[in-house]
């Protein structure tokens, strides 16, 4: 089955974001957030119920070099990704 992937405004906003700020600390090192990050999207989009549910229906998918994970629900054939938080922050709060 092929999964259709859609990013939210937030999201997005939390790539571009986090993306500046790495690049602010070492130049290239935003291009290596932003290279993990689309190969765990990759990931998700082949396979997106390998990785199980964590609250609701909520699943996380974790960068395998920074510390963040990409939090997404699956509908069907869609894959919507909610949030790109970093692992100190609690997904509880920002639901809320």
């Amino acid at each position: 089955m092929i999964f259709e992937l859609f990013i939210s405004n937030k999201a997005e906003f939390e790539i571009r974001e986090t993306f500046l700020w790495y690049e602010s600390q070492n130049e290239g090192l935003g291009n290596k957030f932003e290279q993990n990050l689309i190969s765990v999207l990759d990931l998700i989009q082949s396979n997106p119920n390998l990785i199980q549910i964590r609250y609701k229906q909520i699943r996380v998918a974790f960068l395998s070099k920074f510390p963040f994970g990409i939090h997404y629900i699956v509908k069907e054939n869609q894959i919507l990704i909610i949030a790109i938080l970093h692992t100190s922050t609690n997904p509880k709060k920002w639901i809320k």
